[in-house]
């Protein structure tokens, strides 16, 4: 094929039009779209292509007098266009540079349709936007990859087997994945008891006055109920709270920091305790259920949030505590009484309030919160920093479950 052949075969592509950007064969349109759903500036595209501007703005606007046929082949895997069979036919006749060319540009294409490049730079993932090199060996290095192209192999998340992906839906699948395989790795070693998880949940409620090793020893307790429970920090442009995963028939706990807030991680704890109790037949269909964001199926929400709720400190003891909300010694000797920590009756009290129309009171109270940092430090290191999930699971397998 000559490479007239090879432009008109390119430009043929384009119909039927994708649906992504409806009803049009505009080549400019498509990349527009395309660089609003990968989050970059035509002068990012152009670096990442390795194209000069005249040069792309010849091919999108069909103007160009001359085509390079690998300018064509590398646009084409930006666009997400399937050039497959022509790459194969011209590869038959190409140099070495230039196939090293193409793969560098299919390699560049497919981090920036995989990932959200800019918010993974923002939440400090990754400390480049622009050295694709470094992105993808930091990827590649955490999820312990053969390759980058081995990210999109993985089948065991149904739910994000679309082709077409937002940016807060590609933040979301890397947060997924990354709890899912820090779970697949664990691989908990003790079965789940159901019965051992109903006789401790009545004993976390006391271990709230502990901010330092609190969620520690309960999150010990949990593993050898075979239930796993870490701490992942939330990522930008998502609003995970919590989320348990069933894998292989044993339920996992993920806890994030969204809100920053003390008393939230114990909710969050409970609540998920919640849905390993009674949702974990329907959970196991898609492997996960996210709190926080919108899910794949209905589950018990509101239910679970009452559960936690009466567990740590129902509605009717905030009700008896509101009179002395601001006499900070008589809420302590309350909370004392009742066995918890006392940021959690200030949370529940401006919950409530919050939910009755009556004003936010967060900034008032956001004194008696212990700093998270304290409550998440012997819990689980921040698995974003370090270089490898194999190295989170050595930490934890060392120091928090013994194993």
């Amino acid at each position: 094929m000559n490479d007239q052949g090879f432009i008109n075969e390119f430009y043929k592509l384009l119909n039927p039009v994708d649906p992504w950007i409806g009803e049009t064969d505009s080549l400019k349109a498509l990349f527009e779209t395309k660089l609003q759903q990968y989050g970059l500036t035509t002068n990012q595209a152009e670096k990442l292509l390795s194209m000069q501007k005249r040069t792309l703005e010849g091919i999108l606007d069909r103007s160009a007098k001359r085509v390079d046929v690998v300018s064509l082949l590398k646009l084409g895997q930006f666009l997400g266009l399937n050039t497959d069979a022509l790459f194969k036919i011209y590869l038959k006749e190409a140099s070495h540079d230039i196939v090293g060319e193409l793969e560098d540009a299919k390699r560049k294409s497919f981090i920036v349709s995989n990932f959200d490049v800019k918010n993974l730079h923002k939440s400090g993932f990754i400390k480049s936007k622009s050295d694709f090199n470094e992105i993808e060996k930091r990827i590649v290095n955490y999820f312990g990859l053969n390759s980058i192209y081995e990210y999109a192999t993985k089948s065991y998340i149904p739910a994000f087997s679309k082709t077409k992906r937002s940016a807060n839906l590609l933040m979301k699948e890397f947060w997924v994945r990354s709890a899912y395989s820090h779970f697949e790795k664990i691989n908990n070693p003790n079965s789940f008891s159901r019965e051992a998880l109903i006789d401790l949940i009545p004993k976390i409620r006391p271990y709230t006055m502990n901010v330092e090793s609190g969620l520690k020893t309960v999150s010990q307790a949990l593993f050898n109920a075979g239930v796993t429970v870490i701490y992942q920090p939330h990522l930008p442009t998502t609003q995970v709270r919590g989320a348990t995963f069933v894998i292989n028939g044993k339920p996992s706990i993920v806890l994030t920091d969204l809100n920053q807030r003390y008393a939230s991680i114990w909710f969050a704890l409970m609540h998920e305790l919640y849905h390993v109790l009674y949702d974990m037949e329907e959970i196991e269909k898609q492997t996960f259920h996210l709190t926080g964001e919108p899910d794949l199926f209905l589950l018990q929400e509101d239910q679970a949030n009452d559960f936690s709720r009466e567990y740590l400190f129902g509605k009717e003891k905030v009700k008896y505590i509101r009179a002395y909300i601001d006499s900070p010694v008589v809420v302590k000797e309350f909370a004392k009484q009742n066995q918890v920590h006392p940021s959690l009756i200030y949370s529940y009290y401006c919950f409530d309030i919050e939910a009755e129309g009556k004003g936010g009171y967060w900034a008032k109270y956001a004194n008696y919160q212990p700093d998270i940092k304290n409550a998440l430090r012997e819990l689980n290191v921040n698995t974003f920093d370090k270089d490898s999930i194999d190295d989170t699971i050595k930490y934890l397998n060392d120091y928090i479950f013994n194993i």
